[in-house]
């Protein structure tokens, strides 16, 4: 079955997601991609002129890219680039496995206050999204396909598991990687009603007592059930948007691959300005799965 994957073109030179198809489209020669370019400064009596300009433009920067043979350009006209790739991502009649976008740099006051287009996607992307934010990174970066998952959270949804550990496997075995499992504890702030948080008595003794004993039994669980060496695993006591850096830096990750359940934000369990510390603190590249995303079975294919 062929793979279909929306790109999110730049209206610049550097071209990262465009970067990553085309190493994708030398294992996947039957990859499908429509090629997404948005236009914001535009008049109604010139957008036919424009579409036709700007479909020359992306299809003169595909001949730098020989190893992507099936593609076609989907020019769209609209003042929210986010908003606009969204909406086309969703769209029924397209069946999108994959969105593939670069990631923008955050260097401006402005940036604290309006998120910039990466971001807004990751939030409200109907469909897994990949953030790619230098193409040559990973080739600088070991083997490791990080899998962060939060087993901690309440609304905890347990079929976005399933997609990134498909995904992860996917990735890790096209690009000579190893998947590893990241589970973050976050610490407990009791507050002035603060009690006894340990386990009750009635568990018995042979059950884990502490936190970090409970995540890291339910991460074992995990792996035992996907085939992850105890090894690849690893259990991370502190914030997680301080935790999932670190741990990706000492493994020198070349791609982390995270969730969201029922709040907004990568990884629930911290808030939205959180998950843009770890998007920016990462170098590789970062497969998000957000809780707007919906399947009767899985989207990717093995």
């Amino acid at each position: 079955m062929a793979y279909k994957v929306l790109v999110l073109v730049k209206p610049k030179e550097d071209q990262p997601a465009l970067e990553r198809a085309a190493e994708f489209a030398r294992f996947m020669p039957d990859l499908e991609l429509v090629l997404f370019r948005v236009v914001t400064d535009f008049t109604e009596d010139k957008r036919t002129e424009l579409e036709d300009r700007y479909k020359r433009e992306v299809g003169a920067l595909m001949s730098r890219y020989p190893s992507i043979q099936n593609w076609r350009v989907q020019v769209d006209f609209a003042d929210d680039v986010a908003r606009a790739f969204c909406n086309y991502a969703g769209k029924k009649s397209e069946q999108f496995d994959l969105a593939l976008i670069s990631a923008n740099r955050r260097h401006t006051l402005k940036d604290l206050f309006f998120s910039p287009i990466d971001s807004q996607i990751t939030r409200s992307v109907p469909i897994p999204v990949l953030v790619v934010k230098d193409a040559q990174a990973p080739q600088r970066l070991d083997r490791a396909i990080v899998l962060a998952i939060d087993f901690d959270e309440a609304n905890h949804e347990k079929f976005i598991d399933e997609v990134l550990i498909t995904a992860a496997k996917i990735f890790a075995e096209n690009f000579n990687g190893e998947v590893h499992v990241l589970n973050c504890v976050p610490p407990v702030h009791g507050g002035l009603m603060g009690g006894d948080t340990h386990l009750s008595i009635m568990m018995g003794s042979s059950k884990p007592s502490t936190r970090p004993e409970i995540h890291t039994a339910a991460l074992y669980e995990f792996a035992d059930k996907h085939g992850i060496p105890h090894e690849r695993c690893h259990v991370a006591e502190g914030r997680v948007d301080e935790m999932i850096p670190r741990v990706c830096s000492n493994l020198e990750a070349r791609m982390v691959c995270m969730g969201t359940s029922s709040r907004d934000g990568v990884l629930s369990a911290f808030d939205q300005s959180a998950s843009e510390l770890v998007l920016e603190q990462i170098k590789g590249d970062i497969f998000i799965v957000n809780r707007h995303v919906r399947y009767d079975q899985s989207n990717l294919h093995d």
